[in-house]
């Protein structure tokens, strides 16, 4: 899966004639970004699997991807000291974010966008699913809001700018921590949340030019 989202990527560059691109992709529990630089995915010769403290190395070339724990899923929660998280605990698919209807009761990203009226229940899956707005501003309400005294809407705009943030790290791991400049390269942006993402962290990086395929 991952893999193949930076082949489509290069494809697509192939397509459009662009040479250079980031390829973002956003589900329901992490995010990935990759590299097309001149045409080519960007590869990585030795890759710890597990983690670096108890992993193991893989010493073949591999498209070099880097993932973080944010995704629609992901949960929003309140730690010792006032401070907001968002993820890398997720809702997953079932019961998935409290605006399903299907049993969640933890407040999600996806639930942060329906609240800020970045979804559109009655189009969701089109049409196929209707989301519970008020579900999901009740849970943002008592698990976030309350707690750090703000609004729903205030809140509800942390969790989305907290996950922007984490996202754009991943970003920058796959540009910045490779000598490269995020600003020269496009991003092309897919996976079920990546299109509704891809403007807020193109701009924390200052990327002028996101692509959304059909």
């Amino acid at each position: 899966g991952p893999a193949a989202g930076v082949i489509g990527t290069r494809e697509l560059c192939a397509a459009i004639g662009l040479d250079n691109a980031i390829a973002f992709d956003m589900g329901g529990t992490t995010a990935k970004a990759g590299v097309i630089l001149k045409g080519k995915e960007l590869t990585a010769g030795q890759v710890m699997v597990g983690g670096y403290n108890e992993g193991l190395p893989i010493q073949i070339p591999m498209i070099d991807i880097e993932e973080v724990g944010t995704g629609g899923g992901s949960i929003a929660r309140v730690e010792t000291g006032a401070a907001m998280r968002v993820g890398p605990q997720s809702a997953g698919a079932v019961p998935g974010p409290v605006c399903y209807g299907n049993g969640g009761t933890e407040p999600t990203i996806t639930d942060a966008n329906v609240v800020l009226g970045r979804l559109t229940p009655e189009l969701f899956l089109g049409g196929e699913m209707h989301l519970d707005v008020a579900g999901a501003t009740k849970a943002i309400k008592d698990k976030v809001a309350d707690p750090l005294k703000l609004s729903v809407t205030e809140a509800a705009d942390g969790i989305v700018r907290i996950a922007t943030t984490q996202m754009g790290n991943v970003v920058k791991r796959v540009t910045t921590e490779r000598g490269l400049d995020a600003r020269d390269f496009a991003m092309v942006a897919y996976g079920g949340a990546g299109p509704l993402h891809a403007t807020l962290v193109a701009r924390e990086l200052k990327i002028a030019r996101v692509i959304i395929p059909q």
